[in-house]
C-alpha cells in the first residue's frame, strides 16, 4: 500500500462568510440532500478522454453552434457536471490524473513526455485488470503512448508501434483510426468477460485539419470526434453491451483560443483550459440531470470503483461522486487545486499554481491574481489588490498543497531524444529551458506571452533549416533565440549541431558544452559533443563524455546507441551487440537500434537474433525493400539459396533498380 500524505490539513481560511472548502479524502456522507436513489452496478466501463476540449464549445453545455448530437444525447441520457476541472492545461499530467486519480506531481509528472508516468503508478487499468476485466486502450497522440507509462494495466494497447523521425503520422492518429482500432477490439471481447476501454481522441488539439466535410477550424474537430463517439456507441448497442456500461467522457484540459493573449494551451491556469467537459452515463448515473458543483480529473478512478464496488488498490486524491450521480449533494466540496510547469519547462518563464473553491480562484504567479468565478467567469477583473488577505491565504495553501504532494521532487527539464523532440515540435510543443540555478521562479508569463508566438515561429523556421540542410540560415535564428531566453539549453544544442554541420567543431562543442552547463541533468549535450570527437577519431574523448552519461542516466536510450557505436569503433562486436539490443528494450518503436542490431548479428554470425530483428523491421514497414535485401543475405550465408532468392526478387520488386539485389541474384545464378 503506498503511503499517501493526507490532505485533511489543507484548510482554505477564505473568510467566515464562505463555505470552507478542504481536500478531503473520506468518502461523502449522506445527509438531508442524499435522495433514495437504487443504483444499478455497471458491467463495463468505456473512459473517452477528449484533448484540447473546451467544455463551452459543446451543445450539452449551451453552444449553440455546436454539432455534437452524440455528447448531447449522452448528456441527456445522464449526468453532466457542469464544473469539471483539469490538474494541468496539458495531456501528459492530466491524463497521469484521470487514470490514477492522483494529482500528477505525486508521481512527478509536470510536463509531456519528458516526465512520464512511472512504474508504481497505480492505474485504473491495472485494478480493473486484476479483477477480472479486459483491458484495452486506444490512444491518439504518442505522448500517451507506451514509452511514457500509459500502457500500464492495458492487455492490449493500440498506440505507435514505429517511430520515424518527425513525421506527424507517427506523432498523432486522427478519431477514426483510434475508434476502428477500439471498435475491433471490442468486437474480439468474450461476451462473458467484463471490459475497461480507454479511447484518447487528440483530434482537437492546434492543427485542424478534420475530414470533408467537417469545416478546418476548431469546431470542426470537435464535430468530427463526435461523430466518431457515436461509431463507439453503435458498437456497444451492437454487441448488446450499452446499457451494462458506464460511459465516461472527460477534457483533459480546454483550449485559450486567445483568451489573455494565449492561443493554445500549456501556460496559464485561466478556466479556458481549466474547465472541462465531464458527462457520465449507464447505471449508478441518474438520467438528465445536471450537477453545478465543482468535481475535478482525480475524482473520476475513486468514482468508478466505486460504482463498480471494486476496493481501491491504493489511497487516492480524488473522491467518489457515487451521491452527485445519483441526484444528491455533497455536505462538503473539495477545492481543486492545478499548476503549469510549462512555462518553467519550455521558456524560463515561472511556473503557475491556482486553487479553486467556492467560486473563488486564487493563481500563485509572480504577480498574484484573484477571481471571483460567479461574478467574473471570463477571469477579467483581477482582486488581489482589493482582497489581498484572502487570496494570499489561498495561494499559502496552494503553494503548501504543492510540497505536499510532490515532496522532494522537482520538476526536471530532461532532454528528449531527436526523434521525439522531432514528434513533440510536429504536435506544437516547443523548447525546453533548463532551471534557474538559484531557485527563483522567472518572469510572470503574463507579461512574456506575447513573445510565445515569435518564439515558436522562429524556433520552427531555425529548425526547418537545419533539417533542410540550411545551418548558415540557422545560426542567426538559433542566436536571436538564445537572447529572448537565457535559460534555453536545447537552443545551444541545436547552435551546435548548426556549427557541426558548417564543420566548425570547435564552436560546436562550446554550445554543447554550454548546453551541459545550463542543464546538469541532461545527456543529449554530452552525447553531441561525444559524437564530434567521434567525427575527429578520437575515441579516448568520446570515451570520456560517454562516462559522464552514468552519473545522468547511464541506460537511456541515446546513451545505449553512443555506447554501441563507439564498441563498433573499438572492433568489439559482441559487446556492441548487447548495448543496442539493450536500447531496443528501451525504446522498441524505434528503429534505429535494432537495424544497427541487426547488421551486427550478421557480422558476428548471430543468424537467430539477426533474422528476429529484420523480421521485426518488416513487421514495423522499417525499410521494407532494405530489410529484405538483408533476410536475403542472411538466408543465402546459411547456405538456404532458393529463400535467399525470394527475398532478393521480393526486394527488387519493392524498389525496382536496387543495384545489390540485381548482384545478389546474379551470384546466386
Amino acid at each position: 500500500m503506498k503511503k499517501i500524505l493526507s490532505f485533511a490539513a489543507l484548510g482554505l481560511a477564505i473568510a467566515a462568510a464562505f463555505l470552507v472548502a478542504r481536500l478531503d479524502r473520506g468518502e461523502p456522507r449522506d445527509d438531508a440532500t442524499s435522495p433514495a436513489h437504487s443504483i444499478v452496478r455497471p458491467r463495463n466501463v468505456l473512459l473517452i478522454t477528449l484533448d484540447t476540449m473546451r467544455a463551452d464549445r459543446i451543445g450539452a453545455y449551451g453552444y449553440a453552434a455546436a454539432r455534437t448530437p452524440n455528447l448531447d444525447a449522452l448528456a441527456r441520457d445522464g449526468v453532466r457536471f457542469d464544473d469539471a476541472t483539469a490538474p494541468a492545461p496539458i495531456t501528459g499530467p492530466s491524463h497521469a490524473a484521470i487514470l490514477t486519480g492522483m494529482l500528477p506531481a505525486r508521481y512527478g509528472v509536470r510536463d509531456n513526455v519528458l516526465t512520464p508516468l512511472p512504474d508504481p503508478a497505480a492505474t485504473l487499468a491495472e485494478q480493473l485488470s486484476a479483477r477480472g476485466f479486459a483491458t484495452g486502450g486506444f490512444v491518439g497522440a504518442f505522448i500517451l503512448d507506451r514509452p511514457y507509462g500509459f500502457a500500464q494495466g492495458f492487455e492490449t494497447f493500440a498506440g505507435f508501434a514505429r517511430v520515424d523521425s518527425g513525421t506527424e503520422a507517427n506523432a498523432e492518429r486522427t478519431a477514426d483510426a483510434v475508434v476502428g482500432d477500439a471498435v475491433r477490439w471490442l468486437a474480439g471481447v468474450p461476451a462473458e468477460k467484463p471490459f475497461f476501454a480507454w479511447v484518447h481522441l487528440y483530434d482537437a488539439h492546434v492543427g485542424y485539419t478534420p475530414p470533408s466535410p467537417f469545416a478546418p477550424t476548431y469546431d470542426g474537430e470537435i464535430a468530427f470526434v463526435d461523430q466518431q463517439i457515436g461509431r463507439l456507441l453503435e458498437a456497444l448497442r451492437a454487441r448488446g453491451t450499452l446499457e451494462d456500461t458506464l460511459l465516461v467522457a472527460i477534457g483533459d484540459h480546454g483550449e485559450s483560443l486567445g483568451e489573455h493573449g494565449e492561443d493554445e494551451h500549456g501556460v496559464f491556469l485561466y478556466d479556458a483550459v481549466l474547465r472541462v467537459p465531464l458527462i457520465v452515463a449507464g447505471p449508478g448515473a441518474k438520467a438528465g440531470q445536471v450537477v453545478a458543483e465543482q468535481v475535478r480529473a482525480i475524482d473520476v478512478v475513486p468514482t468508478i470503483l466505486e460504482l463498480l464496488d471494486v476496493p481501491p488498490a491504493t489511497s487516492v486524491d480524488g473522491v467518489s461522486l457515487k451521491l452527485p450521480l445519483a441526484g444528491g449533494a455533497r455536505a462538503e466540496v473539495p477545492a481543486s487545486y492545478s499548476e503549469s510547469y510549462y512555462p518553467k519547462l519550455h521558456y524560463g518563464w515561472s511556473e503557475l499554481r491556482a486553487i479553486r473553491a467556492d467560486g473563488w480562484k486564487a493563481v500563485d504567479a509572480p504577480k498574484p491574481e484573484l477571481y471571483n468565478l460567479r461574478e467574473d467567469p471570463r477571469e477579467q477583473n483581477n482582486l488581489y489588490a482589493s482582497q489581498r488577505a484572502l487570496a494570499d491565504r489561498m495561494i499559502a495553501d496552494a503553494a503548501r498543497l504543492e510540497r505536499d504532494v510532490a515532496g522532494e521532487q522537482r520538476a526536471k527539464a530532461v532532454a528528449p531524444d531527436p526523434e521525439t523532440l522531432a514528434r513533440l515540435r510536429s504536435l506544437g510543443y516547443i523548447g525546453t529551458s533548463a532551471p534557474r540555478p538559484d531557485g527563483a521562479r522567472g518572469p510572470d508569463p503574463k507579461d512574456r506571452i506575447g513573445e510565445r508566438d515569435e518564439y515558436n515561429a522562429l524556433m520552427t523556421d531555425a529548425i526547418d533549416d537545419l533539417r533542410g540542410g540550411q545551418p548558415e540560415s540557422a545560426v542567426p535564428k538559433f542566436r536571436r533565440l538564445a537572447s529572448m531566453n537565457d535559460r534555453a539549453y536545447d537552443v545551444h544544442q541545436f547552435l551546435g549541431e548548426a556549427y557541426e554541420r558548417l564543420g566548425r567543431l570547435d564552436e560546436a562543442l562550446g554550445e554543447y558544452g554550454y548546453a551541459a552547463v545550463l542543464n546538469p541533468e541532461a545527456v543529449t549535450p554530452i552525447i553531441a559533443a561525444a559524437e564530434v570527437h567521434m567525427k575527429r577519431g578520437d575515441l579516448a574523448n568520446a570515451r570520456k563524455r560517454l562516462a559522464e552519461t552514468a552519473r545522468i542516466e547511464p541506460d537511456a536510450y541515446e546513451v545505449l546507441m553512443l555506447r554501441g557505436n563507439i564498441l563498433m569503433r573499438e572492433r568489439r562486436p559482441d559487446e556492441a551487440l548487447a548495448a543496442f539490443e539493450k536500447a531496443v528494450e528501451r525504446n522498441p518503436a524505434n528503429p534505429r537500434a535494432r537495424a544497427q542490431a541487426a547488421g551486427i548479428a550478421v557480422q558476428v554470425r548471430r543468424w537467430d537474433r539477426a533474422e528476429h530483428h529484420l523480421r521485426t523491421l518488416l513487421e514495423m514497414r522499417y525499410q521494407p525493400s532494405r530489410t529484405y535485401f538483408a533476410l536475403g543475405q542472411v538466408a543465402q550465408m546459411q547456405g538456404r539459396t532458393a529463400e535467399a532468392s525470394e527475398r532478393y526478387r521480393e526486394a527488387l520488386r519493392l524498389e525496382p533498380g536496387l543495384k545489390m539485389a540485381q548482384e545478389a541474384l546474379r551470384t546466386l545464378r
